[in-house]
């Protein structure tokens, strides 16, 4: 039997999930190892012309040998677990280590690995979304000023309480770590998806060349890049055919590692227990990167939480790094401190559950409700229409108890029946029932019934009840947005955002007013500008979105193009620019571009910036 390579990916996809009390890591590791060589050996490259048939062969026949011998290593570690040898079990995750040290993939936060390819390095990402922004998650019972005002809450745990510090798929208790998210959904499912919490975005500060405006990676944090089947094969569907030797570089490089990979992506979902089975292998390598920190400082990893439903974004990734020394006198990291800026804490509860929040849509669907049954009884309703209407009933029941609902629920079923119910609605407007109102009814067994005055009245009064119900034309009050709308604030997904771009004309002027945004917890960017085109084109456009007269920026009338690159030097910089993230869930009154500050002034700045935080 032929298999392609993209079949094999598909069939070793991770996480692996079991639903059984007897769950032994040893037993199921054993298993899906026995599979994933299997499929190596079916994999003969017949997709492929005979010169790269045989190279790929050959490089498969390599790759199949060391994953046989990483995986007989992983199956003595859990042997020398059981038996508490617990020296053996780490010596032996030095020589798998050792043995794949060229073949593991080590890349930046945002996903940019080096691969060496005919002897030169090549630069590319694996993942569809690379980080750019990250989350993390502090579940809590009730909002608290004391989290509030200080931002370090949201931080690893400091040392001085490293007590508190649990037991993760990549840390150990009483090792504290500090994880993100690339997305909040994902931050939140991680974190349990609690009903409450505090959530802060995490900005990572790289090291640019001001005068160069060129960005260097030497120094920047390193990690153990953790990939998933799925990301490699998605990755290589177009790469394979421009680029065939980076291509399967990679793919046996990923299969050669993958028994590591798989170690450290099992699930076990049979309950909630206080040793964990398949977190030995991954603790392990978490142990292995603190010992080896002047390789990689953390790990990025796909995540074991069942996202099935978030499918199209599957590609979020977590990342994982140890609390490393020196620390300062909080007993907080200091490395990481300066490696990132963090927003304050910020306050979330689940809407659906705040009924001062929901209040209007709860008079929406009672009064949708008393519509419909008012109809009802008014009118004699054909079945065909009169069913339908009390599925609409029934929906907005189900919405309707939760909505009034105050005792804490699951929220993966809150989601499941939110789902659900958006599912029903999709239902009934494939029926298309809103078309041709008057024709449908006249063919119903039961139209002798109503005479011509009752049939026009009963089309018009369907259609009036149908588009209270159905989101036409983006009505915020109809049934299907608020289902719709509380699905996306379960979510989070398009929280309150925003960041401070300071333009600047160099990097002197911006010391001060970097460390002060840093301290106050406000995520930066900083955009350099000069006398060009392109940066008087970009300030005249800040003017017009903003609508401050572009005078403000100079303290005098600004003529032309030509006069400005000649009073260039004159302009008041820094000027600071709040960005904020606009949906259709935030205030009106939040404009996506705001002048906060033109120049330095912390006390502006204090007003328009910390408050808001």
């Amino acid at each position: 039997m032929n298999l392609k390579i993209e079949d094999l990916m598909r069939k070793i996809s991770l996480p692996k999930r079991y639903f059984n009390n007897d769950f032994v890591i040893a037993d199921r590791f054993r298993e899906e190892k026995d599979k994933f060589l299997s499929f190596i050996s079916q994999c003969k490259g017949e997709e492929f012309d005979d010169d790269k048939k045989n190279q790929i062969q050959k490089e498969l026949s390599m790759a199949m040998q060391t994953a046989e011998d990483i995986s007989s290593h992983i199956l003595n570690i859990f042997e020398y677990y059981e038996k508490a040898d617990n020296k053996k079990a780490q010596e032996l995750m030095d020589e798998i280590m050792k043995q794949v040290q060229d073949d593991l993939f080590v890349g930046t936060i945002d996903d940019w690995v080096a691969i060496n390819c005919n002897g030169k390095n090549c630069f590319t990402r694996f993942r569809m979304t690379p980080g750019s922004r990250f989350f993390r998650v502090r579940a809590v019972d009730y909002e608290s000023s004391e989290i509030q005002k200080n931002a370090d809450e949201l931080f690893h745990i400091p040392l001085s309480k490293r007590s508190y510090s649990n037991n993760e798929r990549f840390s150990l208790v009483g090792f504290p770590s500090l994880y993100l998210s690339t997305m909040l959904p994902l931050a939140w499912q991680e974190c349990g998806c609690p009903q409450k919490y505090y959530y802060s975005e995490y900005q990572y500060e790289k090291k640019v060349d001001f005068k160069s405006e060129e960005y260097s990676s030497e120094n920047e944090l390193k990690f153990l890049m953790l990939y998933s089947p799925d990301e490699i094969y998605i990755w290589g569907t177009s790469i394979k055919y421009n680029n065939f030797t980076l291509w399967l570089n990679v793919i046996i490089r990923y299969l050669k590692t993958y028994p590591l990979v798989l170690a450290c992506s099992f699930v076990n979902q049979s309950g909630k227990v206080p040793f964990k089975q398949e977190y030995i292998i991954p603790q392990m390598l978490m142990q292995w990167v603190q010992r080896n920190n002047s390789v990689v400082q953390g790990i990025e990893y796909f995540s074991c939480v069942d996202m099935t439903m978030r499918t199209s974004e599957w590609c979020a990734y977590n990342i994982v790094i140890p609390a490393m020394p020196p620390y300062d006198d909080r007993k907080y990291s200091k490395i990481l401190k300066e490696k990132f800026c963090w927003s304050a804490p910020r306050f979330y509860t689940i809407p659906i559950f705040d009924q001062k929040y929901n209040e209007e849509d709860r008079k929406n669907v009672y009064n949708f409700v008393s519509d419909v049954r008012s109809a009802i009884r008014t009118y004699f309703i054909p079945n065909l229409y009169r069913e339908v209407l009390l599925k609409m009933v029934n929906i907005c029941g189900c919405l309707m108890s939760l909505l009034e609902n105050q005792k804490a629920m699951d929220m993966q079923l809150v989601l499941n029946i939110l789902k659900s119910l958006s599912d029903n609605i999709n239902a009934i407007k494939e029926m298309q029932l809103d078309k041709n109102i008057e024709e449908k009814i006249r063919k119903e067994k039961d139209i002798d019934m109503l005479n011509e005055t009752d049939i026009s009245d009963v089309c018009e009064l369907f259609r009036k009840i149908y588009f209270k119900f159905v989101n036409q034309l983006s009505s915020h009050d109809s049934i299907e947005h608020i289902i719709k709308k509380h699905i996306d604030l379960c979510w989070n997904d398009l929280h309150p955002h925003f960041e401070v771009q300071a333009i600047c004309k160099n990097e002197k002027e911006m010391e001060e007013s970097r460390k002060w945004l840093k301290e106050n917890h406000i995520l930066y960017t900083i955009r350099k500008i000069d006398s060009s085109d392109e940066a008087i084109f970009y300030l005249r456009k800040i003017s017009s979105d903003t609508e401050v007269p572009l005078d403000d920026f100079w303290g005098c009338h600004v003529e032309n193009d030509e006069w400005i690159k000649s009073n260039f030097n004159k302009i008041k910089t820094p000027i600071f620019i709040k960005l904020n993230d606009v949906s259709i869930y935030s205030e009106p009154e939040i404009k996506s571009v705001e002048i906060t500050s033109i120049g330095f002034d912390k006390d502006v700045l204090l007003s328009k910036l910390i408050i808001e935080c």
